[in-house]
């Protein structure tokens, strides 16, 4: 096989998905020769056919080794743009760090001298976002490294996860409320409760939505926040009860929390995250020691 060419991949994937070599022409801003000539070059490389032309129906599809090249395809052209991103990213010599908002409050000050002990602080670039955005933008090369909440342990083939802390979610109320008086309670016996929770950003929906099928109560929600202190703040008032993972408590909040009773219940798992693809440099291998240090130990 002769050397493959890129842009003839490229092209293929747009006459596949424009069903059309004109229209295909006009996107990618060639001739139709010119795509003429690309597949020839893959069909003579691959010694198959890849298209049909069905004229009578005006119609053009993948034979099923075009649709077999079509799937190594976007995979091969996916693989060169991260790896563009990655060397472009090692070239501006900045480390993007991804902090959930729960996590980075609670963790990052406490492993802030670590990191400027070691002299990362200036080459360090933190994006904030919710776990699951921070989990596609590790996987699409656009973070380095991430800290992660989840309501089970994560297992992904494109990333390296260590798991450095475990918590359990709590009841959230204010000193007034009745609730405040007790030590533990079960989700089913919260159905009547006016809620204030979190939006989707959160892990916390997640948890939420699991105990009330399991509990197969539907609570009374009364406002979803995008921000943690306007969900405290709420709570504080005694608006509403909440529903936060001990990470997210301190005292400072004067709030009162109240266990979960039931058996099965979900966790808030925490961890370090980055590609098994991505080479560390070594400012970033310094960076997973320092987090490791600090949160695995």
């Amino acid at each position: 096989m002769d050397s493959l060419n890129v842009k003839d991949l490229m092209y293929f994937l747009t006459i596949l998905e424009k069903r059309s070599f004109s229209q295909a022409a006009k996107a990618c801003g060639v001739s139709q020769p010119t795509l003429t000539l690309a597949i020839k070059r893959l069909e003579n490389d691959f010694q198959t056919s890849l298209l049909v032309r069905d004229h009578s129906h005006q119609q053009l599809r993948p034979t099923p080794t075009g649709q077999q090249l079509a799937l190594h395809a976007r995979s091969i052209l996916a693989e060169l743009d991260l790896t563009k991103r990655e060397i472009a990213q090692i070239e501006r010599q900045v480390i993007r760090l991804g902090l959930p908002p729960i996590i980075g409050n609670y963790y990052f000050p406490q492993i802030f001298p670590e990191l400027f002990k070691a002299g990362l602080t200036n080459s360090l670039e933190t994006i904030e976002a919710g776990s699951s955005h921070l989990q596609e933008l590790l996987e699409s090369g656009d973070l380095e490294m991430a800290l992660l909440g989840s309501i089970a342990p994560t297992f992904n083939n494109q990333l390296h996860v260590d798991l450095f802390a475990k918590t359990q979610f709590k009841v959230v109320v204010a000193p007034e409320n009745p609730l405040a008086k007790q030590e533990s309670v079960s989700f089913a016996d919260l159905k009547k409760q006016p809620f204030i929770t979190l939006s989707n950003v959160f892990v916390h929906e997640q948890a939420f939505k699991q105990l009330c099928k399991r509990a197969q109560v539907k609570p009374r929600i009364i406002y979803k926040a995008n921000d943690i202190q306007i969900l405290k703040a709420m709570v504080r008032q005694n608006l509403g009860i909440g529903f936060l993972t001990q990470t997210a408590l301190s005292k400072a909040d004067q709030l009162c929390t109240v266990s979960l009773t039931d058996s099965q219940q979900p966790h808030f798992y925490m961890s370090v995250a980055y590609r098994k693809t991505h080479r560390l440099t070594s400012a970033e291998q310094q960076l997973l020691t320092v987090l490791r240090q600090s949160l695995c130990s």
